[in-house]
């Protein structure tokens, strides 16, 4: 199995998880900041994939994950992967609101995780490091409000609303 991590970015582009590189945290449907994991791979049976993906505080190694089913579409180079705009193809690990982790969940270097078994048993993991980042402009200062390490829900934030799934009307 070949396993390439990538992100969903705040504009809804996949992109490469590198590293030692900077990973948006991004305001999902739910509220809070979430990030987007996903996976391109090759050589696994693509129906009923488990994907997980793991955030992990390096100092205390508190972790936060989430683990969801998927089917791999495939690409344009081959590969199966998570589909641009489509949040239920990547793992939406929980970052913020930030009552777990030892620093600030923002410009501070977390290590994360990306794990893959197919309906066949075939397992593949990546494990490597990124720098979270509140990376939308216009949510900025609600994140660094909502990511700063000792949160508590009783401090008011400037946050959007989050959705709450029921369209408006008489």
């Amino acid at each position: 199995m070949e396993i390439a991590p990538v992100y969903m970015a705040p504009d809804e582009s996949v992109q490469p998880l590198v590293d030692g590189e900077a990973v948006p945290l991004v305001f999902p449907p739910q509220g809070g900041r979430v990030l987007f994991i996903g996976v391109r791979a090759t050589n696994l049976s693509p129906c009923g994939v488990k994907l997980t993906g793991v955030a992990r505080d390096l100092a205390t190694e508190q972790i936060r994950f989430d683990a969801r089913p998927l089917n791999l579409v495939p690409g344009p180079d081959g590969k199966g992967g998570s589909i641009a705009g489509n949040l239920s193809s990547f793992s939406n690990v929980p970052i913020c609101p930030n009552q777990w982790a030892s620093t600030d969940a923002f410009d501070q270097t977390f290590g994360l995780e990306l794990q893959v078994q197919d309906q066949d048993g075939k397992k593949g993991e990546v494990k490597l490091q990124a720098k979270l980042t509140c990376a939308e402009p216009a949510n900025e200062e609600g994140c660094k409000c909502i990511c700063k390490q000792g949160y508590t829900t009783d401090q008011v934030c400037n946050e959007p609303l989050a959705d709450g799934g029921v369209d408006g009307g008489g």
